[in-house]
């Protein structure tokens, strides 16, 4: 995400817009670019064990890549602001409705989704171990009727 303004070149026209008192620039960022483009993928990193379907458990989520080679502090620092977000009622996070015509790609083969792959399958090799299998789950957030509302305030 970056930061919106006149000249951010961001392929739409806009005027500057105040970050309210209750948001982050980055938080204000994201809302926005949910308003302009109505949806955006979201990912969680979860762990689970073949064989036993009770053994399952989230590693890391949201996650929301802006760049492959964005660092596990950057994700989750994003994550968080999403996070917080969803807390405001501003977004849904649903990571059991995956965009149409998404390539997950760019999750599978960025830095992080490696790094987490490699240590889950380090962490396999040991005795006992609890987990053994990464899992991407891909979803989607899109913002709710009052993260909607909420952007069109910002934008009167």
């Amino acid at each position: 995400m970056h930061q919106h303004d006149e000249h951010c070149g961001c392929g739409h026209v806009h005027a500057p817009i105040p970050t309210p008192e209750e948001l982050t620039p980055i938080q204000v960022d994201i809302l926005l670019a949910l308003r302009q483009r109505q949806c955006l993928p979201v990912a969680s990193f979860s762990l689970a064990k073949t064989g036993d379907e009770t053994r399952y458990n989230v590693a890391l989520a949201p996650v929301y890549l802006s760049s492959p080679q964005d660092t596990m502090e950057q994700v989750k620092d994003l994550g968080n602001q999403l996070s917080l977000l969803e807390d405001m009622n501003l977004l849904t996070l649903d990571y059991d409705l995956p965009l149409r015509n998404y390539s997950d790609e760019e999750y599978k083969t960025s830095a992080l989704y490696a790094y987490f792959v490699r240590t889950v399958e380090e962490a396999a090799q040991l005795p006992d171990s609890t987990f053994d299998t990464p899992q991407l789950e891909l979803g989607s957030m899109v913002l709710t009727k009052a993260g909607e509302d909420f952007v069109d305030t910002l934008l009167a």
